[in-house]
């Protein structure tokens, strides 16, 4: 599988993410045809949108905006443009069709992957603990299933989580360059930045003498990042507003989007899945459907094609995570240690997730399930590094990871008729 060429050059831990990712990669290739649509391009343009235009998801906002972008029209301007700019590229290289649409958010979801081990290993510092994380990661079926969608996700996770490695490996301009590329797939990469500084505050605080040093250490971090993010962010606005003729300048345009993402409130009645329901094995939110077809033959029903946002046993763990690295960010602290991995979890943690909580109760902000997709990678990295203490911890981790792949291969969203038959005869979903 991997050529002989590569084997020279990379390391065991390399070789196992590759061979993980391209896994990875082949099942979206595989599936990347389903669901086929039934309608011409042409009749799936503007809303109310069919199911025969076999769009999954958000793809009904971001297909039809790329079309249009195609066509020469300023379209879908709360958002920037890479990733629909990628997925224009997918339609002129492979035609207007579910490959073209997907393949670009395929490829973005087997490298995160792969980033997400590198990751780990430099957090948790162990070859198994990392591929254990990125299979956890890999193995979440709604993290799955949105990198192979035509949204705006999967390019911005796997630029985001290229600018934390490079981070970690203390490549700050490079990582704020990564992360002015996540930036122009979707805004709201920036929590995850965030996420970052604020590790990085709280280390610098507590090995510094002085607050102001550590706040001075810190905004030099800042100018390093965020200078080039924010550049590379106005660069991209400004091809965008000059070749679509949206906007006469680049701050204009992101004056727009940001006004527009503050206004989004819901009032009483609104079905809205609050965050305390995502990550809650006992009151769970419901199941989302994205996208799924229903068959019944012989009285059993089953579902060939369904993608769904829902919880994975990772998920769950989110409470554990949060639980372990406060006790043992305490007992560290009191040994007059840095708990440096459980600072950089508590961060991650309470900028993509715990945020959303005064956003939703108090300031009645839209929240989607889906936002957690964003804390994914800190709990596949969290919940080795709590479960690597000693061999009964070390077996817990490696069934939370049989359980995790179990779980996926049951939700797998485009089933062969051979998986179905043998989930329907040991009484799973199919």
């Amino acid at each position: 599988m991997i050529p002989a060429f590569l084997r020279k050059y990379l390391g065991e831990l390399d070789l196992q993410l590759v061979c993980l990712s391209i896994i990875i990669l082949v099942m979206k290739l595989l599936i990347m045809s389903e669901p086929w649509p039934k309608l011409p391009p042409s009749e799936c343009i503007d809303p109310p949108f069919p199911t025969d235009c076999a769009f999954i998801f958000d793809e009904a906002h971001y297909i039809p905006a790329a079309r249009k972008m195609l066509m020469g029209m300023s379209v879908n301007n709360e958002h920037p443009p890479l990733s629909k700019a990628l997925i224009m590229l997918g339609i002129l290289l492979f035609g207007d069709n579910p490959i073209g649409w997907r393949i670009f958010m395929a490829i973005s979801g087997a490298v995160s992957v792969y980033l997400l081990g590198k990751i780990a290993n430099i957090v948790l510092k162990n070859n198994v603990l990392a591929l254990c994380s990125s299979i956890l990661f890999a193995c979440d079926i709604t993290s799955f299933n949105l990198s192979s969608m035509a949204i705006l996700d999967a390019p911005a996770m796997m630029f985001s989580l290229l600018s934390v490695l490079l981070f970690l490996r203390s490549r700050y301009f490079f990582s704020g360059i990564a992360f002015g590329f996540s930036l122009l797939c979707k805004v709201s990469s920036v929590f995850i930045l965030l996420g970052l500084l604020l590790y990085y505050f709280l280390k610098m605080s507590y090995l510094q003498e002085r607050l102001i040093d550590a706040v001075r250490e810190t905004l030099k971090i800042i100018e390093k990042m965020a200078i080039i993010s924010l550049i590379i962010l106005i660069a991209g606005l400004s091809v965008y507003d000059y070749s679509f003729k949206a906007y006469s300048t680049p701050f204009e345009h992101l004056d727009y989007m940001l006004n527009y993402h503050t206004i989004l409130t819901f009032k009483e009645g609104d079905v809205v899945h609050m965050p305390l329901t995502w990550a809650n094995p006992i009151m769970p939110y419901p199941r989302e459907s994205y996208f799924v077809v229903t068959v019944t033959v012989d009285g059993k029903e089953y579902h060939p094609v369904a993608y769904y946002g829902m919880q994975s046993p990772l998920w769950w763990m989110t409470w554990l995570v949060l639980a372990f690295s406060i006790y043992s960010s305490t007992i560290s602290l009191k040994k007059r240690l840095f708990p440096d991995n459980e600072i950089l979890i508590l961060s991650w943690i309470t900028l993509t997730y715990i945020i959303f909580f005064p956003l939703a109760y108090i300031l009645h902000r839209w929240v989607y399930p889906f936002y957690f997709y964003s804390t994914v990678p800190i709990l596949a990295i969290g919940l080795p590094h709590i479960l690597s203490e000693d061999r009964f911890s070390k077996a817990m981790l490696y069934f939370m990871v049989g359980v995790q792949v179990v779980w996926f291969i049951v939700w797998f969203p485009v089933k062969p008729q051979w998986l179905i038959d043998l989930l329907l005869s040991v009484g799973l979903p199919a």
